[in-house]
């Protein structure tokens, strides 16, 4: 009975004991990868699972790099705790890919540790080809000379003349913006930017129309087997200088895909001048309309007009623009609601229409602003069948004699072009003061295609012709 007692109290003592001395410590690492490969830019999740013994929470565990210019690497941090059983735990490590080589990854749990080999590429594009070319302030919301820049390697062959390309690889497509001032490429860094900021370029998008998606701003391109195929650039950048007569252009690209893309080009560079010219359009309308949306500015300063001059075959209602529209933002004394007074209004600067400075008798330039979330069109334009005009300058003498209008028009827009002629008849009147309108940005759609290289149809985005189809008032203030 003794021995049956003494034994009955020993076991939970010597259980105890025995559990006490158990170390804490991990048994085995395993993990679901014995190697990892990426490209540079690029991360992977490497999941590791720990066998223990003791209390889990003191089995530390940490990671290391036996380079870390080539790669990093970092515990995730566990919102709850990961078991697949009493004695087991799981972490995740996520591997970014920094620059090409081969390095490993050190994972340790307690006195345990394994390796996890990691070999990183990085894609390098020598192009020794160039088609460069300046299509001048053709962003409509950008006050810089446009660059279009396409850079071959030599597995291309490219026709200067009938401007087509031909072969098979990858080459580079850049939509780059340079000061209004320059007509060259000049050494620098040009770094991403959305807002067509001068010395910068602009990251890759898609467009979809009649259901296609295209791709416009910077991206590259693989043809191979007659098959295109387009990678969006987000960031990076790029480095101009000069040995001579040659440049050297050398960068970094970052895809959509977070592949960092190294590229160089050594070459000549010739800048095709692509520029819009300036033009002088003699307009000739033959009826109008005339708009009063009151005080839309709601600052007390003048009350607004909207006048559109037409030639005959235009119909706003329509889809698409057959003929000549001229839109005029007039703001005049706020005792006028039915009509334009006479008397000569001059455009607005831009800076006195960042100031809200709308006086009467003065004339709103062309602008763009946000209604509704979306990037729309506002003040004095100019538009026909195939382009538009954003008017900067000018002046307008206006005579009205019992609803009979004599208006006479000269406005400039920023390359210089020169909108001009006179208007003589009446204007069909519309109140739109109660519908607080706002003008819908929609106008025939302007396709620009003279791109280069044929294969790559430059599009509409791209050179700032936003599509538009009507000039009506919409919205409620």
């Amino acid at each position: 009975m003794n021995t049956i007692l003494k034994t009955i109290i020993l076991c939970p003592l010597f259980l105890f004991l025995f559990l006490s001395c158990t170390k804490d410590d991990a048994t085995s690492i395993s993990l679901t990868e014995q190697a990892i490969s990426l490209k540079a830019g690029q991360s992977d999740t490497l999941n590791v699972t720990i066998n223990y013994t003791g209390e889990q929470a003191k089995v530390g565990v940490t990671v290391t790099v036996s380079d870390n210019t080539i790669a990093s690497a970092t515990i995730l941090p566990t919102q709850k705790e990961t078991k697949q059983s009493s004695s087991t735990f799981s972490r995740s490590v996520v591997i970014k890919a920094i620059s090409k080589g081969s390095t490993s990854v050190v994972i340790q749990a307690g006195s345990k540790k394994i390796t996890c080999p990691t070999t990183i590429t990085q894609t390098t594009l020598l192009m020794n080809q160039s088609v460069v070319m300046n299509y001048g302030l053709a962003v409509e919301t950008s006050d810089n000379n446009v660059f279009i820049m396409d850079f071959f390697p030599e597995t291309f062959t490219l026709n200067q003349s009938s401007g087509s390309v031909s072969g098979s690889g990858q080459f580079i497509h850049f939509e780059s913006f340079f000061p209004a001032s320059v007509s060259s490429i000049t050494a620098g860094t040009y770094p991403v930017n959305l807002n067509g900021a001068k010395n910068t370029f602009l990251p890759g998008g898609t467009t979809v129309e009649n259901g296609q998606s295209n791709p416009y701003g910077t991206y590259m391109v693989t043809i191979e087997n007659n098959q295109v195929t387009y990678t969006l650039i987000k960031s990076g950048q790029y480095t101009v200088s000069f040995r001579g007569s040659t440049v050297d252009i050398e960068g970094d690209l970052t895809t959509e895909t977070d592949e960092i893309v190294h590229f160089s080009y050594f070459g000549p560079v010739t800048v095709v001048d692509k520029t819009e010219k300036p033009e002088v359009v003699n307009t000739q309308f033959t009826k109008g309309e005339l708009y009063y949306v009151g005080d839309y500015y709601n600052m007390s300063l003048s009350h607004t007009f909207f006048a559109y001059l037409e030639t005959a075959n235009v119909d706003l209602n329509s889809e698409t623009l057959d003929g000549e529209v001229l839109i005029v933002q007039f703001d005049t004394y706020d005792y006028y609601s039915t009509s334009i007074p006479g008397g000569s209004y001059t455009v607005l600067t831009q800076e006195q229409l960042a100031n809200f400075a709308v006086k009467p008798y003065t004339i709103v330039p062309g602008n763009f602003h946000y209604s509704l979330g979306k990037q729309v069109t506002g003040g004095s334009w100019y538009y026909n069948s195939t382009s538009r005009k954003r008017f900067i300058s000018g002046k307008a003498d206006v005579s009205n004699l019992s609803g009979q209008y004599i208006i006479q028009y000269s406005f400039y827009d920023r390359i210089g072009s020169l909108v001009t002629g006179t208007y003589t008849g009446t204007l069909k009147f519309t109140s739109e003061v109660s519908s607080a309108p706002r003008l819908k940005t929609s106008a025939q759609k302007v396709s620009n295609t003279d791109g280069f290289p044929s294969a790559v149809k430059q599009q509409t985005k791209t050179f700032g012709a936003i599509n538009e189809k009507n000039f009506r008032f919409i919205g409620a203030r």
